[in-house]
């Protein structure tokens, strides 16, 4: 049996991620072709493009397309690709607004196609774990869950405030773009509607008004006793513990990090840059059911880690991004053991997010390769939920915190 074949759609931190897959399983995918504008060279292939239009205008022999565009262009690739034929790897977000986000879906719904969206955290066996024991019902029913994503100081200063996902009205909200994950995981873990939404959020401290005085535009150019005073120095980030950034770039050479810090927009002072993203933001939602979700989104964190308590009636269970702990109410408290619980674990694998990334691609490769209409329509369409939960959010935010009734 031939490995399914697929083009990749951007070069960056994403598409190099999902591409890998191939490296370790050859076996079960190959990847034909790979359109970027720069870095298309850091994907083994055997054909490049600089243009993804040029790309799918060649009509490549694939069975799959892998968007990793930036947030911007996934509405006209992906729409591109489907009329093309091809199913897709899509990263999130789908899209930057509700209705191309909707469109994208019915399209792909309409010609039987398959949107695997970049959702990869319900691929963990971490948060697997947790669906597999709110669906044994052994802790009742859930009636709130309180979870945070804790963004990370660092991660907030690179994506969010000098990079690709600063200012919204080039990629998109902060709430879609980092939390379509968390709006995702509740969803499954439900297995119900959002029926209302309010949230309240801001940009704190990466702000013009903050700027120390003397600093100059550049990390670079500043006066060392400021450079060397600030928590936020790209001179820091980058050169000196830039292992916590390294695997966004496909070359770390000290060479090429020298060049981030004095070339790029990631050697921009944190305060001099058109961000306009909130650097934290708190959701609240409440499903069908009656079950309350309570999201924070905090940039200014030591980790960037998910934690979690999800109360139920008859226990709860408790997540530090690492270990599952969980409290059965009349019985002596647990840890969770693997190796004694009833509840399967996804295989694991050296990819990131926990494995999450070449689970999720192994995941569409089976679909794909099954044929089965049905289940490729109910992947497809579970994706929409997490953004119209993620949409609501900013529309409140926006509003004053005023309630969003979700259609």
């Amino acid at each position: 049996m031939r490995p399914i074949r697929a083009v990749v759609l951007g070069a960056g931190y994403r598409g190099r991620a999902y591409a890998a897959f191939a490296l370790e399983h050859p076996g079960e995918l190959e990847i034909v072709g790979v359109a970027d504008p720069e870095h298309a060279e850091t994907i083994p292939a055997p054909r490049y493009w600089r243009d993804w239009r040029e790309c799918l205008a060649a009509r490549p022999e694939a069975d799959m397309v892998f968007v990793t565009l930036p947030d911007a262009l996934h509405y006209e690739a992906a729409m591109a690709a489907l009329d093309a034929g091809y199913h897709l790897l899509l990263e999130k977000p789908i899209a930057r607004t509700e209705a191309h986000c909707r469109e994208i879906i019915a399209s792909a719904v309409a010609k039987g196609l398959l949107v695997a969206t970049g959702h990869v955290l319900r691929y963990t066996s971490y948060f697997a774990h947790i669906k597999a024991i709110i669906d044994s019902g052994e802790l009742g029913e859930v009636v709130s869950i309180a979870h945070q994503e804790s963004v990370g100081f660092f991660k907030i200063a690179h994506s969010h405030c000098r990079g690709n996902w600063s200012n919204s009205e080039r990629s998109s909200p902060i709430i879609l773009q980092k939390c379509s994950h968390d709006f995702d995981l509740f969803a499954w873990w439900l297995g119900r509607r959002c029926r209302r939404v309010s949230s309240f959020g801001s940009l704190r401290l990466f702000r013009p008004e903050n700027r120390p005085a003397g600093a100059a535009d550049r990390c670079a150019d500043c006066p060392r006793q400021i450079e060397r005073a600030c928590i936020w120095s790209a001179c820091k980030m980058y050169l000196e513990y830039g292992e916590r950034l390294g695997y966004m770039f496909a070359d770390t050479s000290r060479e090429a990090m020298e060049r981030i810090v004095n070339e790029s927009p990631f050697g921009r002072c944190v305060y001099a840059c058109d961000n306009n993203v909130p650097d934290h933001q708190v959701v609240n939602m409440e499903f069908e059911g009656g079950a309350t979700v309570s999201l924070v989104m905090a940039g200014y964190t030591e980790r960037n880690v998910r934690t979690t308590r999800i109360s139920c009636t008859g226990g709860e269970i408790v997540g530090d991004g690492e270990r599952l702990h969980i409290c059965r109410f009349g019985s002596a408290d647990a840890d969770l053991d693997p190796s004694r619980e009833p509840f399967a674990l996804r295989e694991t694998n050296p990819s990131r997010h926990g494995g999450g990334d070449f689970n999720l691609v192994r995941s569409a490769i089976r679909l794909v390769r099954s044929g089965d209409a049905a289940a490729m329509k109910t992947c497809t369409e579970a994706a929409l939920e997490s953004h119209l939960m993620a949409f609501a959010a900013e529309e409140s935010r926006l509003n004053g915190g005023r309630v969003v009734e979700l259609k």
